[in-house]
């Protein structure tokens, strides 16, 4: 029965999505790599909730952690996404329809998707996801300073992750010629700024700090801040 269905186009069509389908294997990998990441910053945030004290600082944190659910949660449905994508074109399914008495398409029946819609579903989450860090990592009037990544090694590599599987999605939206494709640039846009404000370069401090040293610590160390922050939390009224 399967013999059957193998014609000479057919199998040209499989050899190029084959190809071209180790991009989205990479787009694959890139969100999953993400995803996992991130577990490490959220058990940080989990941790440093329990241990502050003062209940408006604790609920900029409680959120915080909220939005890195939101974030995991649309990481795992647009990796699902990809690889029904992937599944599809490597199989050489596109909107298929059924077909009627005289083998030609019949429409009053489902069709079945094709991977340019399940690109375009993957990348409205990844955008989303993008949106929900943003959030996470806003600052507040009154506790800037806590809008800083707790493990900043682990999050530049889900920014990093993040840009890279955007532009892997861009690529192959244009090619489906679909909406989406010239539209994620903010996105990247928005990956860079929290790289940059977020996961700042941990300086080298030398032993026996005087006060002047201390701030400039707590300035420019998001490790150093963030337990300063948990810190005063727990001397807090």
């Amino acid at each position: 029965m399967t013999e059957q269905l193998i014609t000479p186009e057919r199998d040209g069509l499989r050899e190029a999505v084959v190809e071209r389908g180790d991009v989205l294997r990479d787009i694959t990998l890139n969100l999953l790599a993400a995803f996992e990441h991130l577990g490490a910053e959220h058990q940080a945030l989990v941790v440093e909730e329990k241990e502050t004290k003062a209940t408006e600082r604790r609920g900029t944190v409680r959120r915080m952690i909220h939005s890195i659910v939101d974030v995991s949660r649309l990481l795992a449905y647009s990796v699902d996404e990809m690889a029904k994508a992937y599944g599809l074109r490597e199989l050489g399914i596109d909107r298929q329809m059924a077909k009627g008495v005289d083998g030609c398409d019949y429409s009053p029946l489902l069709t079945v998707g094709g991977p340019g819609e399940a690109l375009g579903e993957a990348a409205s989450y990844v955008e989303a996801a993008v949106d929900r860090l943003e959030d996470a990592y806003r600052q507040t009037k009154k506790y800037p300073a806590l809008a800083v990544a707790r493990r900043p090694r682990e999050m530049r590599a889900v920014l990093s992750s993040l840009r890279e599987a955007l532009t892997g999605l861009s690529t192959e939206l244009d090619a489906y010629g679909l909406a989406g494709g010239d539209e994620v640039g903010p996105f990247i846009a928005i990956l860079n700024e929290l790289e940059t404000r977020v996961c700042s370069v941990v300086p080298a401090q030398p032993s026996g700090l005087t006060a002047d040293a201390v701030t400039a610590a707590i300035l420019t160390d998001p490790e150093i801040a963030s337990a300063a922050a948990a810190a005063l939390a727990r001397t807090d009224p």
